[in-house]
């Protein structure tokens, strides 16, 4: 039990530092994602944090170990665990859902980028090629 609480304790400070990274960087003006998306990753840290905390509480604290010590708060705090890991799950694949989309506009942008510099250089090469086939051929062609 010992390596669970060290595990919890260090998986809650590797949360705290990685939220305050995030805060400093959306701060300091490096806008890499969105608003929305800030928001999502603060409330997916917030409610990690809420998570690791209540469990290290139910286990080291509470001793909520047994169910048969006292059934009704051993269901009803899990079950609040169970709840807020819910909800985690939710606001992560929203972001996911949010990373998506926001990838698949880069491609898309990507895509338009290229189609037009492929139209840039073909419509350079059409120009010259309709040039120099109004004009008079090769020496070759010309004395037959």
């Amino acid at each position: 039990m010992f390596t669970v609480a060290i595990s919890l304790v260090v998986l809650g400070m590797i949360t705290v530092i990685l939220l305050m990274v995030e805060v400093r960087q959306y701060r300091a003006g490096r806008h890499l994602i969105s608003r929305r998306r800030f928001v999502l990753r603060l409330a997916a840290g917030l409610l990690m944090l809420v998570l690791l905390t209540a469990v290290f509480v139910g286990l080291f604290v509470l001793k909520l170990t047994d169910a048969r010590v006292s059934y009704s708060l051993f269901m009803g705090f899990w079950a609040g665990c169970i709840m807020v890991a819910v909800v985690l799950v939710w606001v992560m694949l929203t972001d996911l859902r949010e990373v998506e989309e926001r990838f698949t506009e880069r491609q898309h942008d990507i895509w338009q980028d290229m189609a037009r510099f492929i139209s840039d250089r073909t419509q350079g090469k059409g120009r010259q090629g309709a040039g120099a086939e109004t004009g008079s051929g090769p020496a070759g062609d010309e004395k037959e």
